[in-house]
């Protein structure tokens, strides 16, 4: 009890819950005015993590031996054909094809494609997942492959999740459809490669998990269309037990379709971007090495962000209390110092987490309350202030009132 006391101040408590009052009715406005769109939209594709992904991340280009990347470029159904029949004779554990084949060509070569992904076991094709049903919470259907070559080979939907956010920044290891349950492109390849790691992610029970960045296309061996159909080079030695992604990847700087890359936190300005700075090749590439290396990403749960938000800003108007009793002409500018002191606190540590062990706390409540809560004190003793003459006359104004 004596803790307790020493605790509770009836001041800080008072002033914490008029802060998360505000709060709340703030976010229960939705202002939908046509002139603050951009600024909306950007703000929600901001996220304190991308400056650590941008600014701190490791900048050696380390190649990850265990994935190689084709570009596929804009070569016809017979040239792909050939480049996955020369790479499944190198025998690689996995092969994931990034490229639509929506519809039949002529017939020769559609059975040439056919025939190359008939020799081998180990190819992984991409879909898409269309017409998500809210009522009942699955896809009703799937495109992107036709029955001809679906098969022959296994499937992974290449789609990333939709958001208000520019950002891909999550995927979904899995899906439900009408037809059952299908897996996403990244996992199905590297299923393939190392089923124990896949198991270790399906066991986490996430519906989204955050993409752990660690790489651009530069820390993959990449190969163009010429050096995979030049028979001079032998590619077994490059290719064999390895993971080969085949997909849109500009080495050359010819100009891919923009359909196809994104942005990612790993871009070089986190704020206020102009182009996307990654094909969707080079995104699975990283959720594949995220999976077979289990770095993932945890995230504090929102009940405890908002429980700590709640002592933080508790705490915060405690001090407030003790700078004022004990510093009175001090009192406002050591305040506002205060508050610029505890927000770079709060940054670095919010990135130090995320940075040296993959946590992400979501503090936003707790930063807005840091903001609030001098100005909440003000109108708080305001209020008291200026009503305060007011009650101490409501007993004479009763006293002197005529009788009727």
């Amino acid at each position: 009890m004596g803790i307790w006391k020493k605790l509770y101040r009836p001041f800080p408590a008072i002033v914490t819950i008029f802060v998360f009052v505000f709060i709340g009715i703030l976010s229960l406005i939705r202002l939908n005015l046509h002139f603050l769109d951009p600024v909306n939209y950007g703000v929600k594709d901001y996220d304190l993590t991308d400056i650590v992904y941008s600014q701190f991340r490791n900048r050696q280009v380390a190649i990850d031996e265990r994935i190689v990347i084709v570009n596929i470029g804009h070569p016809d159904r017979a040239t792909i054909a050939a480049m996955l029949a020369r790479i499944a004779a190198a025998q690689p554990k996995a092969i994931g094809m990034d490229v639509f084949f929506e519809d039949r060509q002529s017939p020769a070569v559609d059975s040439a494609l056919q025939a190359a992904l008939k020799s081998a076991d180990n190819i992984v094709i991409s879909s898409k997942l269309q017409h998500f049903r809210e009522d009942q919470q699955y896809f009703e259907s799937g495109s992107g492959i036709d029955t001809f070559f679906s098969h022959y080979a296994r499937t992974g939907y290449a789609n990333f999740p939709s958001s208000d956010a520019r950002t891909v920044r999550f995927f979904s290891p899995q899906e439900a459809t009408q037809s059952g349950t299908e897996t996403s492109f990244a996992v199905a390849v590297a299923e393939l490669y190392d089923a124990p790691a896949v198991e270790r992610l399906r066991r986490r029970q996430k519906p989204l998990e955050r993409i752990h960045y660690t790489s651009t296309e530069d820390n993959f061996i990449q190969f163009e269309p010429s050096h995979i159909l030049d028979m001079a080079l032998d590619l077994r030695p490059i290719l064999a037990g390895k993971i080969v992604l085949i997909g849109y990847n500009d080495t050359d700087g010819e100009a891919c379709p923009l359909k196809d890359k994104f942005y990612t936190p790993l871009n070089e300005r986190y704020a206020g971007r102009s182009e996307p700075d990654m094909y969707g090749i080079a995104i699975h590439a990283n959720i594949i090495q995220m999976i077979l290396d289990r770095q993932y990403i945890f995230t504090i749960p929102s009940w405890l962000s908002f429980l700590l938000a709640l002592v933080f800003c508790y705490a915060n108007v405690m001090l407030l209390e003790w700078i004022h009793q004990r510093f009175p002409r001090w009192y406002h500018p050591a305040v506002r110092v205060w508050q610029v002191v505890a927000f770079a606190l709060l940054f670095f540590l919010l990135s130090f987490l995320f940075h040296q062990f993959r946590i992400k706390w979501d503090f936003s409540i707790g930063l807005l309350a840091l903001a609030l809560y001098f100005d909440v004190v003000l109108s708080y003793e305001s209020f008291l202030n200026s009503s305060r003459p007011w009650i101490d006359r409501l007993p004479k104004m009763l006293k002197n009132k005529p009788e009727e």
